[in-house]
């Protein structure tokens, strides 16, 4: 099963890479692909200093950290996805969150399912009839 991950998932293995998350990321391997927006990048670049106040670690460990987590997310370039899925992304996260626009993008392009701690997000995609978003628990039974 394809999923996109989105940056909030990815700040959440940063900080506890022993919890669930870190444990479906990390052993997961057999029953889910990971991907995401290259977007991802300029997140984790702009809440780096975030991170390090949250972690009490270096910048360095930092970087070493989001290089483990991205090792197991390809990440999809904002010009290989059609102009069609970004205006159905946009539609998609106009009132509900539009920074997560180029997640929903990328889902959508790859016929994929959407990971995310956004309680409004989901709720609001969902609404929308958009039901391939999952939080943490629901891909974890879906990995069972």
């Amino acid at each position: 099963m394809r999923v996109v991950v989105d940056t909030n998932i990815v700040f959440s293995a940063i900080l506890n890479s022993n919890g669930l998350i870190g444990e479906l990321l990390f052993n997961s391997g057999q029953q889910f692909d990971f991907y995401s927006s290259e977007f991802m990048i300029h997140e984790l670049t702009k809440y780096k200093s975030k991170l390090q106040g949250l972690t009490k670690i270096s910048a360095e460990r930092i970087d070493i950290s989001i290089q483990q987590v991205l090792k197991n997310i390809d990440l999809i370039s904002s010009e290989a996805i059609s102009l069609v899925y970004w205006k159905r992304a946009h539609e998609l996260a106009a009132d509900v969150d539009e920074d997560d626009t180029p997640f929903i993008a990328t889902a959508i392009s790859l016929e994929a399912s959407i990971w995310t701690g956004d309680k409004k997000l989901i709720t609001g995609l969902r609404a929308k009839g958009f039901h391939d978003i999952y939080a943490t628990d629901e891909l974890f039974e879906l990995r069972k």
